[in-house]
């Protein structure tokens, strides 16, 4: 592992000394991008009861400026493998979207809709554990013309992330005290909530709250199989669950399914 350079140093001690103050979110910028490149630097705090709030956002392109706000936080981050994976993560850790992305994720309608739009293709993220039960993320991606994250800069982000992990945790909690005695974040419901009572009002159909489940799931990247182990059902329980769905719907394929629900993103 290649070690701090002086300049290094002085970034890290700069940002340390700052995380509970306004200037941290461009210090901590800046100390990444010494070593790293990226073209979006994100921070956001995940809850269970509300829908997530952006802490701080630098996007260096024009598409990413309008795409972000205006989907992202307005819906598909309920397809967002960052975001579902607050419930699984081990508390402080770096992920990369390639490893923690449902196994159909990369032809989903999703991918198609965000990613591909705006030319991410790659993206690294820290999740950790706040105070109050809700989870800091900082997002770091890249578009296509700078291609993929190297590997000397996946070390690097993997051997210093306890570091940059506290430095999030106490950024995100600082502004977390500022907003104290503001209007909390809208209360968002469960994915599969939202998909039964839509599918209720735009057909009049009911979906049970399993088939619910399965189309959240499905919305998300998972296949099949995958869905059977996160269900802890059958795969040819899954199958029938898909046909009663298909069959409500009058649809035959994923991207049909995402058509029908994009009203919810």
């Amino acid at each position: 592992m290649e070690m701090l350079r002086p300049g290094d140093i002085q970034r890290l001690q700069k940002t340390m000394a700052h995380a509970r103050d306004e200037s941290f979110f461009g210090l901590f910028r800046n100390l990444l991008r010494a070593r790293i490149g990226f073209d979006t630097f994100l921070i956001l705090r995940f809850s269970d009861s509300g829908t997530p709030q952006s802490l701080n956002a630098w996007l260096a392109d024009h598409s990413l400026k309008t795409t972000y706000p205006q989907h992202y936080l307005d819906g598909t981050y309920r397809l967002d493998p960052f975001f579902q994976m607050r419930k699984r993560a081990t508390p402080g850790a770096l992920y990369r979207l390639s490893d923690i992305a449902p196994d159909r994720f990369f032809s989903g309608e999703y991918y198609l809709e965000y990613y591909r739009k705006t030319e991410i293709c790659d993206e690294v993220g820290l999740l950790v554990d706040l105070q109050d039960g809700a989870t800091g993320h900082l997002s770091m991606s890249r578009q296509a013309g700078r291609g993929r994250f190297r590997r000397r800069e996946l070390q690097c982000l993997r051997h210093y992330s306890p570091v940059l992990l506290e430095l999030l945790r106490q950024y995100c909690e600082y502004l977390q005290d500022q907003q104290e005695g503001r209007a909390p974040p809208p209360v968002q419901r469960p994915l599969d909530a939202v998909i039964r009572s839509h599918v209720t009002d735009q057909t009049g159909k009911a979906l049970t709250r399993r088939e619910a489940q399965l189309a959240a799931l499905i919305l998300q990247g998972h296949s099949n199989l995958s869905a059977a182990l996160d269900l802890g059902i059958s795969r040819e329980t899954v199958k029938v669950h898909r046909r009663n769905i298909y069959r409500k719907l009058d649809i035959s394929s994923q991207a049909e399914l995402f058509a029908a629900l994009k009203d919810l993103f």
